[in-house]
């Protein structure tokens, strides 16, 4: 092959190696995760409440994103459409699903793997080794072994991190130079606008700055190719931005105002430490292990990247680094000033991609750099091609097989077993009837589930309080026929003194 040949070909993404990566960790999400396809799921709680949202995207009807518990929706559907496609096709027409929420659900696992597969090829495009990019693979399943539920989760605190992480290495992949790339940054970016208001902070800054750095620099590529990338990119912006726009122009002037005073003065009132240890509580618990750990990945990657010789590899890498120092910056002023209660550690569960970047940073560091592979331990093996090839493989298989048993690769959501027999009493006691329910703020949970399921079974289920909207849509807030011609029912955590129970739902019960 030919230098320009070899150039055009590390400047691509290798479909071979986006397709074992992606096809790898789906597959072992599956495996882990038998229940997809097994069990039927009665959602619940914000499962339910999404589900609400995805029959509108099913009609490609949805302008918005889930429900936050300030009272908004967050800015854009692109999550909820990837579920109402694996709704569709896994549920609707190939029938392989029990139930519409697992055919959701397999989809965010194959979107996960997507973005992860991503991330890899961007990663291989620079170092030029399938060895260093299956060694970050087999780093990526130890890591997210080591951590919560994040990969099979479908919540969607836990669906920012593989765009996140993809959105720091893409902006260091342009950073350095690769203007190809930007298509992949414009992706990572949509995603993270549509799914949580906050990211409204990171996006601008960290893309801006990664275009920014491309544009200084003054990397050349060929015009074409330029051309090219900047297009797809600007299309697939275009396509985020799409619902916003209309969501807008519908419902002028939408939500931006709670959007702009949610990043610019939710916090308050917490002192240095308090951020600390929040930021902290990211990478490992108790606090004085998880600086000890930050502060390994941080110097373990400068330092393995400073050594490594001039060239490609060095430059994205180092790019990599001050991606993650960037976004470790803006996450401390986001806690800062945007999380209200420090409590509630799902509003950071993003920024557990920036340990994970460390990591990946480090071992390609280590894997391509000459004097890693001069030491004595290692000399042997690099010398021997098939031995190394093998010692790869070897740590691969082991990653894969930690994965498999991970409690951590498993996550059964949450749901209701019973609810087709709820619905059924429900059926019978009010005669076909709407159920009008009166609402006690904690049973929100059950309230969701009624909503979703009495829609795919009957009855209707609605409610008569319009403060719900901004969960069940204005739907299922109860009409003027509702009112007359429905029977009212209360839905409490505990009967209230004298109330007749009609059933049980969740944790909390139904009373007339």
């Amino acid at each position: 092959m030919t230098q320009q040949g070899v150039a055009a070909r590390r400047v691509t993404l290798d479909p071979a190696v986006f397709a074992v990566a992606a096809g790898a960790l789906f597959g072992l999400l599956l495996w882990r995760n038998p229940v997809t396809f097994g069990r039927v799921v009665y959602e619940r709680g914000d499962f339910a409440a999404n589900s609400i949202i995805t029959a509108d995207a099913k009609h490609f009807e949805l302008l918005v994103g889930n429900y936050s518990r300030l009272g908004f929706h967050h800015p854009g559907p692109a999550f909820f459409y990837v579920q109402a496609f694996g709704e569709w096709l896994l549920h609707d027409l190939l029938g392989v699903v029990p139930t519409p929420w697992n055919g959701q659900w397999v989809a965010l696992l194959a979107l996960n793997s997507v973005l992860l597969g991503l991330a890899l090829a961007v990663i291989h495009s620079w170092t030029a080794s399938r060895a260093a990019t299956a060694l970050c693979g087999a780093a990526g399943i130890l890591y997210f072994a080591t951590q919560p539920a994040i990969l099979a989760s479908a919540w969607m605190p836990d669906l920012y991190v593989a765009p996140f992480l993809l959105l720091l290495i893409a902006a260091a992949s342009v950073a350095a130079g690769r203007v190809a790339h930007l298509p992949v940054l414009a992706l990572a970016s949509g995603l993270l606008i549509h799914g949580h208001v906050s990211f409204l902070l990171f996006v601008p800054v960290i893309a801006g700055a990664a275009v920014a750095a491309a544009l200084r620099t003054g990397r050349r590529e060929a015009f074409r190719e330029v051309r090219t990338a900047v297009a797809v990119a600007a299309a697939v912006c275009g396509l985020f931005a799409l619902p916003i726009v209309l969501n807008l122009l519908l419902h002028w002037p939408g939500e931006f105002a709670r959007y702009f005073a949610y990043n610019g003065g939710g916090g308050g009132g917490v002192g240095p430490a308090d951020i600390a240890r929040y930021m902290l509580s990211f990478y490992a618990s108790p606090t004085p292990l998880a600086a000890v750990i930050a502060t390994l990945l941080f110097a373990a990657a400068a330092a393995l990247t400073r050594h490594l010789p001039a060239g490609p590899p060095r430059r994205f890498l180092t790019a990599g680094v001050c991606a993650a120092a960037v976004a470790t910056l803006l996450f401390a002023v986001y806690v800062t000033r945007g999380v209200d209660d420090l409590r509630f550690t799902y509003v950071g569960q993003f920024s557990r991609a920036v340990p994970l970047l460390l990591l990946w940073i480090a071992v390609a560091a280590a894997a391509t750099s000459p004097a890693v592979r001069r030491l004595p331990a290692l000399a042997a093996v690099w010398a021997g091609r098939p031995v190394a090839a093998w010692l790869v493989a070897a740590v691969v298989i082991g990653a894969l097989g930690v994965g498999s048993g991970a409690p951590a690769m498993r996550r059964l959501p949450e749901h209701v077993p019973d609810m087709p027999a709820v619905m059924a009493i429900l059926d019978r006691y009010t005669a076909g009837s709407p159920v009008v329910l009166d609402v006690q703020q904690e049973a929100w949970p059950a309230l969701t589930a009624l909503v979703v399921h009495g829609e795919r079974m009957g009855p209707r289920v609605c409610t008569r309080d319009p403060r719900w909207e901004f969960m069940v849509t204005e739907r299922y807030i109860c009409t003027a026929d509702d009112l007359a011609a429905g029977r009212e029912l209360r839905l409490t955590p505990l009967p209230p003194a004298g109330a007749t129970v009609i059933t049980p739902v969740d944790d909390s019960v139904l009373t007339s």
